[in-house]
């Protein structure tokens, strides 16, 4: 910030302004706290509450006028939100920071020595302006210098609070849970009810309830799993939801039993058998599968008719799953969520989600400094209606101005769009000198995060875009890069969920570590960043009391897409702790859990069993040395969200007779259908998937990750191989120019100018599972189809069970 310099210019300051809003005024005593007085002078204000958002505002000053009657120069100051993205909320404080010694500043109220003076006014818009009056008096004739400062007042913050965990038995390697998905109060916004789940150990619970105070709190939040690999994984899981009253879908031919909110739990991102039980189990257990759903007898029996497009195991009341994870899996961080086709948006929107965690951070960070904290944060959004009902179909233009206040957005329609961090509404973050690993998780059924921190110093901006984080883990799998990849090729094999910059401090020419200024977090997408105090530069420093706002500052998804809004997620403060003295970044290196590093062939082995038991299927062919499958995403002309299929031959030319346009819910004689390698090992396939719409979608599988292709790769350079990479189970597909319509046509004769993201993926898992934009509105509009992965059958089958999606129904 510019120092002011006023002479000759009076050293009284009075702004003309109101906070009746309030009930009283503002000041910043000598004492560095700030008091807010009203009417009896009651109460007081931390200093962390005000928030120096100088950075993002141009303050200067204008008709400044000495009136002889008053004997006072009087102006104005104008304040204006330089930000195009980010609104600043008020009430708005200027401060005239390092006055010159000796000079007093006065108003009505008496003596304040250039400490802040309130001006309501809520939002300042990205790009708008305000003008507040002041007024100098300089009896002495005394040069006048300062630096103009502006603060907002944050509401109130409580420090972040940790999901509550539920951690495997050490020694028995199990985590036994009752698992209840029900209504619950939500904590943060007294009289709205969501949906959560109840969880508790089995051996705490009473049938099918959890025994009083054994549960977790604020159920809401979510909850962290804890688990290791080799551990099992048994649920118990029981449907107590009530009747859906407001799904779209359920009002669809052949889809009415959605509302009777049949829910189901998959776990999202991990490498497991999605085993279905023999028809003839007396006691049926599930793998990891989205084919079974749980009814909630209480909402009446479903109605299966032959034309119902209920698909899969129909279970009354509960269902247990039993969920093998291999030894060789990967440690990092996944979740869970519901997979209900037809109803996820409403399910997951209403509040059902919670992490897992399989091992530690030490497991891909070897030598870990002790003195870093490890927090997880689990990001959900819900839209609250005036009569305090939720709006569980989530709407994108649910509130269309900026957000007023800090974790929230008010909407057009007299509601509130609110954004939790662990259920808790712009919580404050407490960040030491050593810095901190967040786990974050985007839980949002549809809405895309933009993440920044961004902070002030002293008034001064420490980057122009947000600060400088390192990446630790996408996806739940650490990243480490090829030596030498420039920060394009970066860019591209991390899906562009981050903006890679050079990490400060690090003068290698390779990059070590991985660095952004920003997170592009699509619904179900992780990361795992490491956060330090760093100064306007990006060099890390020791904790100085200095703030940020952790944030999404809003994102487009195309010129026919949604427009997901800016919001305040929390504030953060670097204070105390010991200086973290060791290196700019932290190394992150195992062999066992990086993209070269993964042990799919070990993970085909351990689960050979559940592969067998899938039994072989002489329908499905391996693909052709040199070809691909290409994927589309679109828009069928009956319905909003469908997915086609092709296959490319070794030329880049399509397959005659292969081909399979967009459709709502391919059904099962469209499936991908492909065999195991011989001996059940893993088959590696190139898929070229294509956007042909006018908005981003997320391509996500279940059962498996895959790795970005550079481009250098998919042109066949040997000498840009990159098996390193990062590997993802979901992959944000940018939109394509306004000649997309959604249609194959239009991308074959050229009007559809787009951008395919090329994958490698491993399949290892034998089994029926699916592919889908992991935006829940297209997934339960349409756009998701199944992939069937057979045993080789040249292995001895200990157990053959023909569990093919032929035989369940399908959309």
């Amino acid at each position: 910030m510019i120092k002011t310099f006023i002479n000759p210019l009076p050293a009284r300051l009075a702004v003309a302004i109101m906070a009746a809003s309030l009930g009283g005024a503002f000041e910043l005593s000598a004492g560095g706290h700030v008091c807010y007085a009203n009417s009896d002078g009651a109460s007081i204000l931390p200093a962390s509450q005000f928030l120096d958002v100088s950075h993002q505002v141009s303050v200067t000053f204008s008709r400044i006028v000495y009136n002889r009657a008053t004997k006072l120069y009087a102006g104005t100051v104008n304040i204006a939100n330089l930000s195009k993205a980010a609104a600043i909320s008020g009430p708005l404080a200027i401060q005239l920071s390092n006055l010159t010694p000796g000079v007093n500043n006065t108003n009505a109220d008496g003596q304040h020595d250039g400490f802040p003076f309130i001006y309501q006014k809520s939002p300042l818009a990205p790009g708008a302006s305000l003008s507040v009056p002041i007024e100098f008096s300089n009896p002495s004739n005394a040069k006048i210098s300062f630096t103009p400062l502006v603060y907002q007042l944050v509401a109130h913050s409580v420090e972040l609070v940790e999901p509550p965990t539920f951690a495997s038995h050490p020694a028995k390697h199990t985590l036994d849970l009752l698992m209840v998905a029900k209504p619950t109060s939500i904590a943060a916004i007294p009289g709205v009810t969501g949906w959560a789940y109840e969880i508790c150990e089995r051996k705490y619970s009473l049938g099918n309830a959890c025994q009083p105070g054994m549960s977790n709190p604020n159920p809401y939040g979510g909850a962290r799993l804890q688990l290791n690999p080799g551990d099992t994984l048994n649920i118990h899981f029981v449907n107590q939801l009530p009747r859906i009253v407001d799904s779209s879908h359920s009002e669809e031919p052949n889809e009415e039993f959605l509302a009777q909110n049949p829910t189901n739990i998959h776990t999202h991102g991990m490498l497991v058998s999605p085993g279905l039980p023999s028809a003839t189990a007396t006691n049926p257990v599930f793998g990891d599968t989205v084919f079974v759903l749980t009814f909630n007898s209480a909402n009446g029996a479903p109605d299966i008719t032959p034309a119902s497009h209920i698909h899969g195991d129909v279970r009354t009341d509960a269902t247990d799953y039993q969920i093998k994870i291999p030894d060789s899996h990967p440690s990092g961080l996944y979740w869970f969520h519901p997979h209900a086709h037809g109803i996820s948006l409403n399910q997951v929107t209403a509040g059902l989600s919670g992490i897992i965690t399989l091992g530690k951070v030490n497991d891909y960070m070897p030598g870990l400094p002790g003195n870093i904290p490890v927090r997880h944060l689990i990001l959900k959004d819900i839209q609250v209606n005036g009569d305090k009902s939720v709006n569980d179909e989530e709407d994108p233009d649910f509130c269309t101005s900026p957000s007023a206040s800090a974790g929230l957005c008010d909407g057009d329609n007299g509601g509130k769009w609110y954004f939790t961090v662990n259920g808790q509404l712009n919580p404050a973050i407490t960040v030491g000198s050593a810095g901190q690993i967040w786990r974050i998780t985007n839980a949002s059924g549809s809405a895309t995060y933009e993440l920044q921190l961004t902070k002030s110093l002293n008034g001064k901006s420490a980057t122009e875009t947000g600060m400088a984080i390192q990446v630790l883990s996408i996806d739940g799998i650490s990243v480490t890069p090829s030596t030498g990849i420039s920060q394009g090729d970066l860019k591209q094999i991390g899906g562009a969920k981050f903006r890679p910059i050079a990490c400060p401090g690090v003068t290698a020419k390779t990059p070590a570590a991985i660095c952004a200024t920003s997170l592009h977090m699509m619904p179900a997408s992780r990361a795992e960043v490491w956060v330090v105090n760093r100064d306007a530069q990006g060099k890390m420093i020791k904790a100085d009391g200095s703030q940020a706002i952790f944030q999404t500052v809003g994102y487009s998804t195309g010129w026919n897409g949604d427009n997901w809004p800016a919001v305040h997620l929390a504030q953060v403060a670097f204070s105390g702790g010991a200086f973290f003295q060791n290196s700019p970044v932290l190394k992150v290196l195992d062999k066992k859990h990086d993209a070269t590093g993964l042990k799919i062939n070990a993970i085909a082995k351990e689960l050979a069993a559940a592969n067998q038991e899938v039994g072989p299927d002489s329908a499905c062919q391996p693909l052709p040395t040199g070809w691909k499958r290409r994927i589309f995403f679109g828009y069928p002309l009956s319905t909003n969200f469908g997915i086609g299929f092709e296959l490319v031959d070794q030329h880049g030319v399509a397959v005659p007779g292969t081909f399979q346009d967009v459709s709502a819910f391919p059904n099962a004689s469209q499936t991908i259908c492909l065999p195991l390698g011989t001996g059940d090992t893993p088959v590696h396939e190139h898929w070229e998937v294509i956007n042909l719409t006018g908005e981003d979608h997320n391509f996500h599988i279940h059962q498996t990750k895959f790795r970005v292709l550079t481009k250098g790769e998919i042109a066949g350079m040997a000498s840009d191989l990159n098996d390193s990479g990062i590997l993802q189970d979901s992959v944000p597909m940018p939109t394509g120019d306004d000649g997309c319509d959604g249609t194959v046509v239009a991308w074959r004769n050229g009007a559809c100018q787009t951008s395919a993201v090329d994958v490698d993926i491993p399949f290892a898992i034998a089994g029926d599972f699916v592919f889908h934009c992991h935006i829940l509105e297209h997934e339960d509009g349409g756009m998701m189809a199944t992939i069937h992965i057979a045993e080789s059958g040249d292995s001895k089958t200990t157990a053959v069970q023909n569990n093919h999606i032929n035989n369940v129904h399908q959309h």
